[in-house]
């Protein structure tokens, strides 16, 4: 019984990771987006030489801007900032394209298809600079269905249950831009289709017991 809880104690590394993402619209022109921020944390296990299952919950936050439009000129002082936080549970069937020999380092290619459940809060804060004027701020929270997907170049400072570090080209289908088009139903929409960036992610190995 000790030797098999061992053995199964090897196949799952915890790691932590954070990464930055930016907006990605459809169909629009001159749009400006400050990146967004992530933390995650989560493990996998070690089902094959191929095959790894990862469990994450992931906080991505970040500000959204609208379209600009270089046409209008406005004397205006009215100001308008929107900020957003996303919580995500996910689950991702990681595949391994090559390995690691048991006591040797290596570096290898991973492919990450993702299903995610967020929460997502949005927060718009609208006002003036006025002396004296008055500031709104609404907020919305709404549960929402995403995809990803990545491509990872994985690093291993060992063999396969020791540390290593992971660096992931990932898309996913976080739509920020819906609450606040929910928010302001009478204005034009702004359709962002997700998110893309780049994260790191550190594995924490568990060592072999003797």
């Amino acid at each position: 019984m000790i030797t098999a809880s061992n053995s199964n104690a090897q196949k799952i590394r915890p790691f932590v990771g954070a990464g930055a993402f930016m907006h990605l619209y459809s169909f629009e022109k001159d749009l400006q987006s400050s990146p967004a921020i992530s933390f995650s944390t989560g493990s996998e296990y070690r089902a094959t030489s191929f095959l790894s299952p990862e469990i994450e919950v992931n906080y991505m936050f970040g500000n959204f801007k609208d379209r600009i439009d270089s046409n209008k000129i406005t004397n205006s002082t009215n100001t308008s900032d929107r900020s957003f936080s996303t919580v995500n549970f996910s689950f991702t069937p990681k595949i391994l394209l090559g390995g690691c020999e048991q006591s040797s380092s290596c570096i290898y290619l991973q492919i990450l298809p993702k299903y995610m459940v967020s929460l997502i809060d949005v927060t718009e804060t609208k006002g003036n600079n006025t002396l004296g004027s008055s500031i709104t701020e609404r907020t919305l929270s709404v549960w929402k269905q995403n995809f990803g997907l990545g491509i990872g170049l994985v690093v291993n400072f060992d063999s396969w249950y020791s540390n290593s570090l992971a660096i992931n080209l990932c898309y996913n289908t976080i739509n920020v831009s819906e609450p606040f088009n929910q928010l302001n139903p009478d204005t034009g929409k702004t359709d962002n289709v997700g998110v893309y960036g780049l994260e790191f992610k550190y594995y924490f190995g568990l060592k072999r017991s003797k």
